[in-house]
């Protein structure tokens, strides 16, 4: 049993967190990143008094947790009906059911673990501080997100054809709409990876927050602050374009062989992240940004946004070598965007990344990791 607690854990709790690197650095940056180190301690002692003698606090903070287990249990089921993982069906259906359980348990406690570390330090102090009701609920809390994923995960077992959350969804929508090849990535996304894009948007959502919060903190608007938490957003948006290519290579490479102009499909690229980052622009917009820094933020996140995802058509390029191009580029921009550079960053960008589509477009060929 402990072989294959092992290999569950390599399939699953490796895998999530390899995966879902970008999230958690975007979320250590929030709760450690932009606190000084002296008063980290002190910031995390106050954050969770705040939560726990404040019930509308409390519950936000239990909905945001929630929403967690919900994508360890999307990501789970995901990999089990993964191509290459049909042999778990018959591996664990062979278990018996009270030790399946269990590793079903484990499996989730591993990737629910974040959330039990800080939930628990919580409860402790709750305690200590005579905040008994908060702690007992946070406790209850944790145990039914640990309890009701196992019912799912036991019932996917059994049913190995039926999808999970977005299943009728994805067929009422095939049913009734015809969509047009600038949608078809983003209604990949909402139907068979919301989690994932719920993931990144809440992570920008964050940001633009902790942004326009210590904006108000430093005493004014900065469009340099604005512009830097606009960076953050759209290195978030990495993952989604690793997905984008692997999605293009399997269902659209039909379309670098049609009888169109290059700047066609150069237009439906950029019309993918325009429509990908309007969230954050509305969200910038609810907070009252002027119009012109408005317009320079769309135009710098949607040039980057460009430029990044045409750098995944050079051949072997893997996702840690393209962090590596992003982050240098980010580098570069940042000082350009504090010298009040942003268009000239735009204006540069931009020709860069339609040069390299056009000159690479048609030549690109399906990216294949070494060794697979």
């Amino acid at each position: 049993m402990r072989a294959v607690a092992a290999i569950l854990q390599k399939i699953f709790v490796q895998r999530f967190y390899i995966q879902n690197t970008l999230f958690f650095l975007v979320l250590f940056y929030l709760l450690f990143g932009v606190v000084d180190g002296g008063s980290l301690l002190s910031y995390h002692r106050s954050l969770m008094l705040g939560f726990l003698g404040s019930a509308r606090f409390l519950a936000v903070v239990l909905v945001l947790w929630a929403l967690y287990a919900l994508k360890c249990a999307g990501f789970v089921l995901k990999v089990m009906q993964t191509q290459g993982f049909e042999f778990l069906y018959p591996t664990l259906g062979s278990v018996e059911k009270p030790a399946r359980l269990r590793l079903w348990l484990l499996v989730h406690t591993g990737i629910y673990m974040p959330v039990l570390v800080y939930s628990g330090i919580a409860v402790v102090l709750g305690i200590v501080h005579q905040f008994f009701l908060p702690a007992l609920l946070i406790i209850v809390f944790n145990l039914l997100m640990l309890a009701w994923p196992l019912v799912v995960y036991e019932r996917k077992l059994h049913h190995p054809d039926v999808t999970f959350f977005t299943g009728h969804l994805q067929r009422w929508l095939n049913r009734r709409f015809t969509k047009p090849p600038v949608l078809y990535f983003i209604y990949e996304l909402l139907t068979n990876y919301p989690r994932r894009i719920l993931g990144v948007k809440l992570a920008c959502a964050g940001l633009l927050w902790l942004t326009f919060y210590l904006l108000r903190q430093t005493g004014g608007f900065d469009i340099r602050g604005l512009l830097l938490g606009v960076m953050l957003c759209v290195i978030a948006h990495g993952q989604l374009m690793m997905h984008h290519r692997s999605f293009d290579d399997t269902y659209l490479a039909f379309l670098r062989q049609l009888p169109q102009p290059l700047w066609r499909h150069y237009l439906r690229l950029a019309g993918i992240y325009i429509l990908l980052f309007l969230p954050e622009m509305v969200i910038m917009a609810a907070n009252k940004t002027p119009y012109p820094a408005l317009l320079t933020c769309f135009a710098l996140a949607v040039s980057m946004l460009l430029l990044f995802r045409c750098l995944l058509y050079f051949p072997k390029m893997n996702a840690e070598i393209h962090m590596r191009y992003v982050l240098l580029a980010c580098f570069v921009v940042l000082f350009m965007m504090l010298g009040g550079y942003a268009w000239l960053a735009v204006a540069v960008m931009l020709p860069a990344s339609a040069a390299l589509f056009f000159s690479l477009f048609r030549r690109y060929e399906t990216y294949v990791e070494p060794g697979s």
